[in-house]
């Protein structure tokens, strides 16, 4: 009864206020659908860290896992160097995860998937903020954009047993990675390979 009184009174208006009404609840429809289309497609084309690592585990003889971030802060020995500024910022990271791929497995593509993985990680808005080669190991460290805080910071370390890909996630000052990634200190990093399964 109500809707058929609604259509009574829309059809009593004058021919210019019914365009308007139209034409507004067109172009309103118009806006609500492009905008959700929009969030959707936006929600589709996010990659991350996560998804690139996550990746190498379904093709690669690769293990993908987390460690909590605590756990691995009760293991450090702060009398060694860098794991005092390790240590510290752990405590501003929520979640700890580790990729590693073995080479004695992959050795043929060891230097191929370093480039692809650092390469990916550029096209997400990842940058280098230090590289660093021991003679026994290479050293990269990535972080998500340039701020006050970083919400990533990924290193990978490539020796000649492993590749290691260790993202920190979580709300990082940038003062504490550029005491980490001090040549003296990054050697901690390098250490958590203890860690793998």
């Amino acid at each position: 009864m109500i809707f058929h009184h609604r259509i009574f009174i829309f059809l009593s208006l004058p021919s210019s206020i019914k365009y308007m009404l139209v034409k507004t609840s067109v172009v309103g429809f118009i806006i609500v659908s492009f905008n959700l289309f929009s969030c959707v497609r936006e929600k589709a084309k996010m990659v991350t860290s996560t998804d690139i690592f996550s990746g190498y585990c379904a093709d690669q003889s690769a293990s993908f896992f987390n460690v909590p971030p605590g756990m691995v802060s009760l293991f450090l020995d702060e009398s060694k160097k860098g794991n005092k500024e390790l240590k510290d910022l752990l405590k501003d990271v929520n979640e700890l995860s580790f990729l590693i791929i073995n080479k004695e497995v992959n050795a043929n593509k060891d230097c191929q998937f370093y480039r692809e993985i650092n390469s990916r990680l550029d096209s997400i808005s990842f940058y280098d903020v230090a590289q660093i080669n021991t003679g026994k190991e290479i050293i990269r460290v990535k972080v998500d954009k340039e701020r006050r805080h970083f919400n990533e910071l990924v290193v990978m370390v490539s020796n000649q047993d492993a590749l290691y890909c260790i993202s920190f996630k979580g709300k990082i000052p940038s003062k504490k990675v550029i005491n980490l990634v001090k040549p003296e200190n990054v050697v901690a990093i390098t250490n958590l390979d203890r860690f793998k399964q």
